[in-house]
């Protein structure tokens, strides 16, 4: 299996998707605190008792003891191996995956090959920051005195990389070349564009800021350039725009990526909250100021596949705007978004036709954090702008039209207490029966799901589906796997591996299961993954020290091969890669169990992890030499030596358990 591919297609596809959208196409979700719940269709369930965790994108049904992530739940729904799966999927979130159907195999140093973008793209934003960093060019002294000017220190010019590009045409591209990389390359980056006239590159930034655009593995995968007024006057009307935001390649997709989300992940995480502003400026300046959870759309306006990525980390979205005509539209545009995604969404309008750097600059943060705090629910505004002139006692056409809309966005959230008091709150504003509201509101639900249903019909008998479909499967190989998924040698699973492997059986509620029953993590094997899940960090150090000799089962063997694969691949360790990575959808099943025995413990322990990890590999190892011991002596009881031997061993035997005990030999 061709890892860092697999994983950079699997981490494309489940940004795009969101599990709650998922499992509500097929089951009716109902919002149970920060989670949905909803009847397992797997088993006879009289009231709700599989859970699905929209923050973590995961799902779990308890008394099935089935659970995983959104690739496992299609595989289980469907009946289908895991490339059908994430086929299934890709559709779904429209992602071409034609590079991974054509059976050909990237080359590393190739224009195409995903590892060789990801170098080049970090050698030229390291330059660049190199570059500004030394401020030895009289350019880099002017984009220096620049920043000073915009309020913007060292620390935070460290934090987000920022970093100068001579204003030179080819810097970068000659840059590129001395390293190896062709002319190709640099264009399939984003880095560079082909002449006008002639052969060879020029380079897409010159003489401008640099800020570097990170996916949430901390790569660079873009750039925007900003321009500086003391080098832009230079070159008068030819200076260029303002900004300018890389383009579309293989590693960036702007309606997927966010500016400054991979720093600003914990924090909104944490508060529950997260700003969305229009700048890379704005960004770094609210940083600077204290305010953490932050981020900036790239270049274009705010779609669904921002408001999925969002919805994952938080269920309040305040979108902090210029105070201009502008503003107020894009509000109005990505109003239906966020209410069909059931979030809370603000929209904060600065005074004064400010931005979020100047306003943080010149009335500080206390100032700044109480307008964030007022900010007005994205209804209101949407409901003012609606009803705007309108003379509710005469004007009968446009007050139907406006509580219609308004119903018709309402509709796309799903039923909560929320939606209740939105029809409230519109039965007061268009002086309405709340009964004939909800009418109304339902009669277009059930429309909403009559148009569903064709669609996804139609779908499905556009496409036959093959018995292999359903009855075998590989691990997954992206670069061959979609042409001709289960097609070759049988698959039989390896119960070593962390890939797929399938055969019919039942669990013992009763659900159909597609894969053999793999051993439940018990005893000192969970305890230890479960101190790796709660600090990803001790699992770095796991690695370089566990023999998997020490586990008690194959789950835990096959578990801590998928952490050794990730650390060899470069990618964090935590349960969102693990779940990522592995394909077994038992295996998915015991992390996510991990993660819900973490959360349900999380403060009630005595020992803090580092503790607890340190306690298990001691008796890790004391099992170990127990066991070690034990053989050792039977090999003395079995007479198989000769004395020389039993004496030598015995000896041995005697001086390790001294050495065990702290006893010094006399």
């Amino acid at each position: 299996m061709s890892l860092p591919t697999d994983l950079d297609l699997k981490e494309r596809v489940r940004s795009a998707i969101d599990i709650v959208d998922v499992v509500g196409a097929t089951l009716e979700l109902q919002p149970q605190g920060r989670n949905f719940v909803t009847r397992c269709p797997w088993h006879n369930d009289r009231r709700p008792s599989m859970t699905v965790n929209q923050e973590r994108q995961t799902w779990k049904c308890w008394p099935c003891d089935i659970g995983g992530d959104v690739f496992s739940f299609v595989m289980r729904r469907d009946g289908v191996d895991f490339p059908a799966a994430i086929r299934t999927l890709a559709e779904l979130a429209g992602i071409p995956i034609e590079q991974y159907t054509r059976g050909k195999k990237t080359q590393p140093g190739a224009p195409d090959d995903r590892e060789t973008l990801f170098a080049a793209m970090k050698l030229v934003c390291d330059e660049y920051f190199e570059i500004l960093e030394s401020g030895q060019t009289d350019d880099a002294k002017i984009a220096r005195d620049y920043l000073a000017e915009r309020g913007i220190d060292d620390e935070n010019r460290n934090r987000f990389r920022v970093g100068f590009a001579p204003d030179s045409w080819s810097y970068a591209v000659d840059l590129l070349k001395k390293n190896k990389f062709s002319g190709e390359v640099a264009q399939a980056a984003g880095i560079a564009s082909a002449r006008q006239s002639g052969d060879g590159e020029v380079d897409m930034f010159r003489g401008r800021l640099m800020f570097p655009i990170h996916d949430l593995q901390n790569r660079p995968i873009s750039m925007g350039g900003r321009l500086i007024p003391g080098i832009a006057a230079k070159h008068g009307d030819k200076a260029g725009p303002k900004y300018i935001n890389g383009r579309e390649t293989l590693l960036f997709r702007k309606s997927n990526q966010l500016y400054g989300l991979q720093l600003a992940r914990e924090s909104i995480r944490r508060q529950g909250e997260v700003l969305v502003m229009e700048g890379y400026t704005d960004v770094v300046a609210a940083r600077q100021s204290g305010v953490e959870p932050v981020v900036a759309v790239l270049g274009t306006a705010l779609g669904e596949a921002h408001v999925k990525i969002l919805k994952r980390f938080a269920q309040r979205v305040v979108l902090v705007l210029d105070g201009d005509a502008a503003g107020q539209t894009r509000a109005d545009q990505v109003l239906e978004l966020f209410v069909g995604a059931d979030v809370d969404l603000r929209v904060l309008t600065l005074p004064e036709g400010n931005d979020p750097a100047d306003y943080l600059q010149s009335q500080g943060r206390e100032s700044f954090d109480r307008l964030v705090a007022d900010a007005p629910d994205a209804l209101d505004h949407k409901l003012s702008r609606l009803t705007e002139g309108v003379d509710f006692t005469r004007d009968t056409h446009a007050v139907t039209t406006a509580v219609d809309t308004m119903l018709k966005i309402v509709a796309k959230a799903p039923p909560s207490l929320r939606v209740d008091q939105l029809l409230v709150r519109l039965s007061h504003s268009f002086e309405l029966k709340t009964e004939r509201l909800e009418q109304r509101l339902e009669a277009l639900r059930v429309e909403s799901r009559q148009r569903s249903k064709v669609a996804i019909e139609a779908k499905a008998n556009s496409r036959p589906q093959s018995k292999r479909d359903v009855s075998k499967g590989k691990s997954f190989d992206p670069n061959a796997a979609f042409a001709e998924a289960g097609e070759g040698e049988d698959s039989h699973g390896d119960t070593a591996s962390y890939g797929d492997s399938f055969g019919p059986t039942r669990s013992p509620s009763g659900c159909s299961d597609p894969s053999p029953r793999l051993t439940p993590l018990t005893g000192l094997d969970r305890q230890f993954f479960e101190t790796l899940i709660e600090v990803p960090d001790l699992a770095a150090m796991a690695v370089e020290v566990i023999d998997p000799d020490w586990f008690e089962s194959t789950t835990a063997v096959m578990l801590m091969t998928a952490y050794q694969d990730l650390e060899l691949a470069g990618r964090e360790l935590d349960a969102d890669a693990l779940l990522l990575l592995v394909e077994n959808e038992q295996l998915k099943n015991q992390i996510v169990t991990l993660q819900e025995r973490v959360r349900d413990r999380l403060g009630k322990l005595p020992e803090t992890p580092e503790e607890r990890y340190a306690m298990i590999l001691t008796r890790f190892r004391e099992r170990a030499f127990t066991h070690e011991k034990t053989r050792q002596i039977e090999q003395l009881a079995s007479a198989s030596m000769d004395e020389d031997e039993e004496i030598a061993l015995l000896n041995r035997l005697l001086e390790e358990d001294r050495q065990r005990r702290g006893i010094k030999a006399d």
